[in-house]
């Protein structure tokens, strides 16, 4: 259980002033409070490294609700999301799902403010007495914290009385670290309970005062949280299925980077790599940016269109002809422009330009995405020509993997409600 009380930073959108110190200027801050329960069986195996560490969770109930500035966001793990395992990728140990590709809130939501598979790092295998301290290595904290690394400081257990049962720690640290790319400061203090029969950490309190610099990605805030941990062994997974049996349905490693992104006013959907994120969506038009190393790599505009009648199509010829006469107001060049049908059975229009803005040169993509009943959208991918390797084929996976939905019956308030919360389990709709 996880309690949440702070504020978050926010910088102003477009605006890239800094502090002298080089950090993001705070454009404004705003109250947040945050609450979620994870209730979970869990089976893992710990390697030496990433890439032999392995887990594989069943949850029972997975749910949050946070409330920033008055404006309250509930989440809840999807039925189709509740067996879990967890993947090395190139970015650390990742949570995938394995029937369904998990949104981004679902993937923070399972992920926890700790990782209780690391929980019993906290124990030493040194003989010691009452009053004696030790010291967590740093990758063991910074697994168990959800961090990138532990730049400075340390996460210190103390053993504070025992008995033939139990072991009461105390556990406490300052900690300047890494996590998601931007920088860090945490203040721990906290307590736990060591069974000492089956030697492992079976309750778990802590209190976490976190300030968190703003990044690309994400705001910035600062937080008190208060985590509370209970653990018990289990003799089986409630699934009936054991880790090894997870495993071999397991997805590549890829897609443990991949997240599904959905917008329930736009009506459309798409797979994309989990480093994509919304910075707004209205159902007319979306933002969403692809932050690399807390460094916008590009960023992707669409625009629902107006729908034609059934069966019309628009053609490239007169696709490519809009587009020129954009290029030549701006000083564009169009470099390529093809015709195909996605993987959803859509059909696609793509041009690409070139040209600069204020002396970058930039490269943009444009796709018009539509289906036999009418439904358009329009995607632009914009990104600097020093990036494209990095952002590789971002564009392909997004378009390749995209779905146009069925609009609902009548385009209005009600309806949209409506679809909104029939989405919804009973007990969170409003």
């Amino acid at each position: 259980m996880i309690e949440l009380n702070g504020e978050v930073h926010l910088k102003a959108q477009n605006a890239p002033t800094t502090r002298i110190d080089g950090k993001p200027s705070i454009a404004r801050k705003a109250p947040v409070q945050s609450k979620s329960t994870l209730d979970y069986d869990q089976q893992y195996l710990l390697g030496n490294d990433d890439q032999s560490t392995r887990a594989y969770l069943f949850f029972h109930e997975a749910h949050s609700e946070i409330t920033v500035d008055r404006h309250t966001t509930q989440t809840v793990l999807r039925d189709g999301c509740k067996q879990i395992v967890k993947l090395a990728t190139g970015r650390g140990i990742c949570p995938v799902a394995l029937n369904q590709p998990l949104f981004a809130a679902e993937r923070d939501l399972v992920n926890g403010a700790v990782d209780s598979m690391y929980l019993d790092q906290l124990l030493t295998d040194k003989e010691v007495a009452i009053a004696d301290k030790w010291t967590i290595d740093r990758v063991s904290a910074a697994r168990l914290l959800h961090l990138d690394a532990i730049l400075d400081g340390d996460l210190t257990v103390c053993l504070v009385d025992s008995d033939d049962d139990k072991a009461h720690l105390e556990i406490a640290g300052k900690i300047q670290a890494t996590a998601r790319d931007v920088s860090t400061e945490l203040d721990i203090k906290g307590k736990a309970l060591m069974d000492r029969k089956g030697g492992f950490v079976s309750w778990l309190a802590l209190q976490i005062d976190e300030t968190r610099e703003i990044g690309e990605a994400e705001p910035g805030f600062q937080v008190t949280a208060q985590i509370k941990v209970l653990r018990a062994p289990i003799e089986s997974m409630t699934s009936g299925r054991s880790l090894a049996e997870a495993w071999s349905q397991a997805p590549n490693p890829s897609a443990a980077e991949m997240l599904q992104f959905q917008s329930d006013l736009g009506f459309y959907r798409f797979l994309a790599d989990c480093r994509w994120s919304t910075y707004r969506d209205n159902g007319e038009e979306a933002t969403l940016r692809y932050i690399v190393n807390n460094r916008r790599v590009a960023q992707c505009n669409i625009t629902n269109l107006v729908d034609f009648e059934p069966g019309q199509q628009l053609t490239l010829e007169a696709y490519q002809a809009d587009l020129e006469r954009l290029a030549s107001r701006t000083g564009r060049d169009v470099l390529e422009a093809t015709e195909q049908l996605t993987a959803s059975k859509h059909r696609l229009l793509r041009v690409t330009m070139s040209g600069s803005v204020e002396g970058v040169p930039l490269r943009w993509i444009h796709y018009h995405v539509s289906n036999d009943n009418g439904r358009r959208l329009a995607l632009v991918f914009t990104t600097d020509e020093s990036s494209l390797e990095i952002f590789a084929q971002q564009d392909s996976q997004i378009i390749d993997s995209l779905e146009l939905l069925a609009w609902p019956t009548k385009l209005d308030a009600k309806s949209l409600e409506s679809v909104e919360s029939a989405a919804l389990p009973s007990n969170t709709k409003k």
